[in-house]
C-alpha cells in the first residue's frame, strides 16, 4: 500500500470540504486551532488531530470511509448522551481507572459541573466527564486530579 501524503495545511481552513477515504464529501471544516480541526459531519461536531487529514484527489481527506466516520459520530453522541444522564447533583465522580471516587457532583453548571472535593470545589468541563464500567468519572488519575485541583486553588488565591 502506498503511504499517503498529509494534507496541506493551507488546505485545512473553514469551509473547506472534507472528504473520506473513498473520495465522497463527508463534511466541511468548521474551525481549525492548532493541532486540532473540527469538522462538521451532519450538523455534528467531530474533532480530528490535523495529522489524520491526507491529500485527497478533491481536497482534505480522512483516512477512512463515511460509514466508519459516521459509525465514530453516532457512538461519540450516545457516550455524549449517557454522560449527560449520569452527570447530575449527587452523582459520584470517579478517577479515570475507577478506583476512587474524586468527589460528588454538587450542581451543573453550562460549561460542566461543580464537584465538591476534599480540597474544596472545582468546576469540571463537560468534556473532562466519561462513563466508566463503574460509573460516571473522569479522564484523570487520581494524583493528576488532586494536581489540578490544588493548582487551581493556588492560581485563585494569586488572582
Amino acid at each position: 500500500m502506498q503511504a499517503q501524503e498529509l494534507a496541506p495545511a493551507p488546505s485545512l481552513v473553514v469551509g473547506a470540504k472534507v472528504y473520506d477515504a473513498n473520495g465522497e464529501e463527508v463534511g466541511k471544516i468548521s474551525k481549525v486551532t492548532g493541532d486540532r480541526v473540527a469538522v462538521t459531519i451532519d450538523g455534528n461536531g467531530l474533532g480530528v488531530p490535523r495529522q489524520a487529514f491526507v491529500k485527497g484527489p478533491k481536497g482534505p481527506a480522512l483516512k477512512a470511509t463515511k460509514a466508519k466516520i459516521l459509525s465514530v459520530v453516532k457512538q461519540a453522541e450516545a457516550q455524549a448522551t449517557a454522560v449527560n444522564g449520569a452527570l447530575k447533583p449527587g452523582a459520584a465522580v470517579r478517577s479515570a481507572d475507577g478506583a476512587v471516587v474524586l468527589g460528588k457532583v454538587t450542581s451543573i453548571a453550562p460549561q460542566g459541573a461543580v464537584l465538591s472535593t476534599s480540597e474544596g470545589n472545582i468546576t469540571m468541563p463537560r468534556a473532562a466527564f466519561f462513563l466508566s464500567k463503574a460509573g460516571l468519572a473522569v479522564k484523570l488519575t487520581e494524583k493528576q486530579f488532586l494536581a489540578g485541583v490544588k493548582a487551581a486553588r493556588a492560581q485563585k488565591k494569586g488572582s
